[in-house]
């Protein structure tokens, strides 16, 4: 069996087979300490006293591990995104809860079965080392999920340094073209009779978004007015050859086109949406993007009324340029892009990322 497989809550069956032996030596010492300390008065050997206190202990810790389910579940699950020292402090509130219900648990199924336990004012060493192993398992959670987050966060960043100097050898190698190409396109613009304006302007625009492509690659940012500019371009001249069957709509709030993002974004999900989403079909349809701000988050959509998803390429990694997307969100900011439904027809890409001012 494969030991990085999920057994369940996102925990590996390696992972819990270290816990399990952590478990296991636990209740090994617990037992042999109790044995030895016991030894003087014991009316038995050292092996038969470690054989007899088995079952209680096995009781004991069963329900440790019981309850430690649950706990390291709402820890490292369902508030991983609290930062740790806040996490920390919550075990103020969660040790004493521990304890408690581990007692009632061990205390009552203890009694039923006739094992034996700790009685009257022995018990605070029952509270005492509960208490004590709680606070040990947890220190080693938290200390592997900060080395596993760390071991993550240095493997992100050496990909991002890759993908970077892949973009720069790319962009050094592109950079003759786009310069060649838009001072060529600006020699045809001008000599294109004055009569043909419509023309002239679509040969400015190409010009402007090799331009942008060029300042893009050099940039780890462009402002959103900036991208949105390119965009506009972009589905212009997608206009031009699409005609009525393209209509465009962009719904930009005001309060986010100073913001910054990542360049060359949303391109590839707007030419995804015109490519697989309108061009096959007759009567067109509509492409939207959407911008807004919630929180701290920035929040884009990128949407069409074409196909659907069954029959575009988005439902797999689709093709080079949203790819690229999909690895630099993953990469940058820990997200990526949401393939959905958009309704009544058609598909919808979105994601969200960190507000950078």
């Amino acid at each position: 069996m494969n030991g990085n497989r999920i057994a369940f809550w996102g925990i590996t069956y390696r992972q819990l087979g270290w816990v399990l032996l952590l478990y296991g030596v636990s209740i090994l010492f617990y037992d042999m300490a109790l044995s030895i300390s016991q030894r003087v008065w014991a009316k038995q050997t050292l092996g038969a006293y470690f054989v007899s206190e088995l079952p209680r202990i096995l009781l004991d810790y069963s329900f440790k591990l019981l309850l430690t389910a649950p706990f390291w579940y709402l820890l490292f699950v369902r508030l991983a995104h609290w930062p740790l020292m806040r996490r920390v402090m919550l075990h103020i509130a969660l040790l004493p809860l521990f304890v408690t219900v581990w007692q009632l648990l061990y205390y009552a199924t203890s009694d039923a079965l006739g094992i034996g336990r700790l009685q009257g004012d022995g018990q605070v060493w029952d509270t005492y080392i509960g208490a004590l192993f709680y606070l040990v398992q947890f220190g080693i959670f938290h200390a592997y999920a900060y080395y596993r987050d760390f071991q993550r966060q240095r493997e992100r960043e050496a990909q991002l340094r890759e993908l970077a100097l892949k973009s720069e050898l790319s962009a050094l190698k592109a950079q003759l073209n786009p310069h060649f190409l838009y001072n060529v396109f600006n020699t045809i613009s001008a000599s294109v009779p004055p009569a043909q304006e419509h023309t002239r302007e679509m040969l400015a625009e190409l010009s402007d978004m090799f331009r942008y492509q060029l300042q893009a690659a050099r940039s780890e940012t462009v402002t959103v007015e900036e991208e949105i500019d390119f965009v506009r371009k972009y589905l212009a001249l997608e206009k031009a050859r699409f005609g009525n069957r393209l209509q465009v709509s962009i719904d930009v709030a005001d309060e986010t086109l100073n913001l910054r993002m990542p360049p060359m974004l949303l391109q590839p999900l707007v030419e995804n949406s015109v490519k697989h989403g309108i061009a096959p079909l007759i009567e067109g349809g509509r492409v939207s993007v959407r911008i807004r701000r919630q929180g701290g988050q920035l929040q884009v959509e990128v949407a069409d009324t074409g196909v659907g998803l069954t029959e575009k390429p988005l439902n797999g990694q689709g093709g080079v340029g949203l790819a690229n997307t999909r690895l630099r969100l993953e990469k940058m900011y820990g997200t990526t892009v949401r393939l959905l439904p958009n309704e009544p027809q058609g598909a919808r890409a979105e994601f969200d990322m960190p507000v950078l001012g």
